[in-house]
């Protein structure tokens, strides 16, 4: 009887569904960003590399054997929108025998991926029925006249929900071998790159630098493979390498607002192919063209850049010469399309766990993607997140001016850690007031206590005393602090700068 109820509710809503002629389906890979970064730093970049190739292949892999689905199913069309960053989103004629053929293909290879990561990554499918009008509406779930952003919007509501039912087939159907208990002991062997414990654990090969045996999934294995075959055609280096004797910086970007783009900003399905083709070949394809300029090329490693997010590792400062371009760019190609994009990027020494170092630059990025209500358009750095818009720029002129004034005419370096302290004076004040407490603005007296009688042991250098009046007078006393705060920010980069220049 179960089972009849069950069939009879899936006729019923195929029935219902072939009330439009076409099919919008999509896929999202979840656990992404876990899986990403969950590794030890024994053979990280490489690790890393294979894993971030690994998730782009399988993703169109998926999309491809849905397709192949649909198609032996009788779908005439398979009409690709987007396919990158862990989703696809595809059209298709709708029909019962091609609905069924999606829900057998999507039940396989959530079967398969299990199977493969036990629970390390999920795969969710969906799919609207919808039909098209003259004007670029659709109609789709019982309404007319929808802006085509419904149908993604659906499609991501049904993600959600079969994400709160994550393994839900898998429990089902494999109850006991599911909830079986981990085994301990005997052949059980770490992963020496996740650290999963498991008796299927395979052995790698030996670098010339190791003198143990080093143990790993057979699927960790198979990505390792992977990203040394990609160090071998790109030449990627390690991370110390990349860190140059200073600091490696590890950067995370990612797009503003582009859900609600989708959702809301197209009045076409040909408009978001148009879109979507833009900005898969952007991140996908340009950030890698703009990597190899001469200023990048040695100095940074692309390890994930796909939909529109971006993990690059490399020399902290060249990180973030490259941010502030990747910024420039999306500018200019997205503009029109009112979106934007923020960022942070952390610092640590080379041999740093890559996983925490990830997770860092994560926060970074998160603070940025939080800056001032939400209106994000920003970049973390050092800690302090500023506008891309009116305030990093002002941060690089007085970092710029720093290093000119120190090297160009000798100037101490104590300038730089009055003015840092100074600033955090001022990042106090403002804790105060937001508690309610007595605001302390005797950090400006001694600001200008502090130029002026830094004015005086250089006054043979109009151009120094310049520098220092402008300071004193208009940028360090203006804008309730938030002047000092940037400038403060400035001079932590310069001093970051000049003590590398030093090593040289």
């Amino acid at each position: 009887m179960g089972w009849y109820i069950k069939n009879t509710k899936i006729k019923k809503k195929h029935k219902k569904m072939e009330n439009y002629k076409q099919l919008f389906v999509g896929g999202d890979l979840s656990g992404i960003q876990k899986f990403l970064y969950n590794i030890s730093s024994k053979r990280a970049a490489v690790s890393l590399k294979g894993r971030s190739w690994y998730l782009r292949e399988y993703t169109e892999d998926v999309c491809n054997k849905l397709a192949d689905a649909v198609k032996l199913a009788g779908a005439t069309s398979v009409d690709v929108i987007y396919c990158s960053g862990g989703k696809f989103y595809f059209l298709t004629e709708n029909g019962s025998t091609i609905i069924e053929a999606i829900d057998r293909c999507a039940k396989a290879v959530k079967k398969d991926l299990w199977k493969e990561h036990l629970g390390q990554l999920g795969i969710n499918i969906a799919y609207v029925s919808f039909s098209e009008n003259a004007d670029g509406t659709v109609n789709t779930n019982g309404k007319l006249n929808l802006k085509p952003g419904e149908l993604w919007r659906t499609v991501n509501a049904e993600f959600a929900r079969q994400k709160n039912q994550k393994f839900k087939d898998i429990i089902s159907e494999q109850f006991l071998q599911f909830f079986r208990p981990i085994p301990v002991g005997g052949k059980v062997r770490v992963c020496a790159i996740t650290g999963i414990e498991s008796p299927d654990c395979v052995k790698l090969e030996r670098d010339s630098d190791e003198d143990e045996d080093i143990m790993v999934l057979p699927s960790v294995k198979k990505q390792m493979l992977l990203g040394q075959r990609l160090r071998n055609v790109q030449g990627f280096k390690s991370f110390e390498d990349y860190a140059d004797n200073t600091y490696l910086g590890i950067l995370r970007m990612d797009v503003d607002g582009l859900g609600k783009r989708f959702i809301e900003g197209f009045d076409s399905i040909a408009q978001y192919r148009l879109f979507s083709n833009r900005l898969v070949n952007f991140f996908e394809k340009e950030v890698e063209v703009i990597q190899h300029d001469s200023e990048y090329r040695t100095f940074l490693n692309i390890i994930y850049a796909g939909g529109d997010d971006l993990f690059i590792v490399g020399r902290w400062d060249k990180l973030i010469d490259f941010a502030e371009r990747i910024h420039q760019e999306t500018v200019s190609r997205f503009k029109a399309d009112g979106i934007s994009i923020s960022g942070g990027v952390v610092m640590v020494k080379p041999k740093f766990p890559i996983a925490k170092a990830a997770e860092l630059a994560g926060e970074a990025e998160d603070a940025a993607k939080h800056f001032r209500d939400e209106k994000k358009n920003a970049f973390c750095l050092f800690g302090k997140t500023v506008s891309w818009e009116n305030e990093f720029d002002y941060v690089k002129d007085f970092k710029d001016e720093f290093v000119r004034m120190i090297s160009t005419f000798g100037i101490s370096k104590s300038i730089l850690h009055k003015i840092m302290l100074y600033a955090s004076m001022a990042e106090l004040n403002k804790k105060r007031k937001k508690k309610g407490q007595a605001e302390d603005f005797s950090y400006m007296w001694h600001i200008s206590y502090y130029m002026t009688r830094y004015m005086e042991r250089y006054k043979t250098n109009a151009e120094v005393c310049t520098f220092c009046r402008n300071l004193r007078d208009r940028e360090l006393t203006s804008n309730s602090g938030r002047n000092l705060e940037l400038i403060g920010l400035a001079a932590r980069w310069a001093e970051l700068l000049l003590r590398d220049q030093n090593k040289q």
